[in-house]
């Protein structure tokens, strides 16, 4: 199965810049198995999720849309990740 991963802007340095990341994984995979992958490919943002841990705040946020049905079998899936905004220093 394709999956688009759309980066907001935030997360970019984490993934070389990109604002989308297309992945190819296994059939029937859900979102913890493409969370998985992209963890694997971008090292990065494991340690943007391990910092914003450390601070208490929400690490990411994941909105998982599948699409596209073909002789009842998942073609193509979007992802989109969110993160939390840097609280302004006071």
């Amino acid at each position: 199965m394709n999956v688009t991963v759309l980066v907001p802007s935030s997360l970019r340095s984490a993934v070389d810049g990109k604002r989308r990341v297309e992945l190819g994984v296994p059939a029937g995979s859900g979102v913890g198995e493409v969370l998985q992958t992209l963890l694997t490919l971008y090292p990065k943002l494991a340690r943007v999720l391990a910092t914003e841990r450390q601070h208490g705040r929400q690490g990411l946020t994941l909105f998982y849309e599948e699409a596209g049905l073909r002789r009842g079998r998942r073609e193509h899936a979007r992802v989109w990740l969110f993160a939390p905004q840097a609280e302004p220093a006071g």
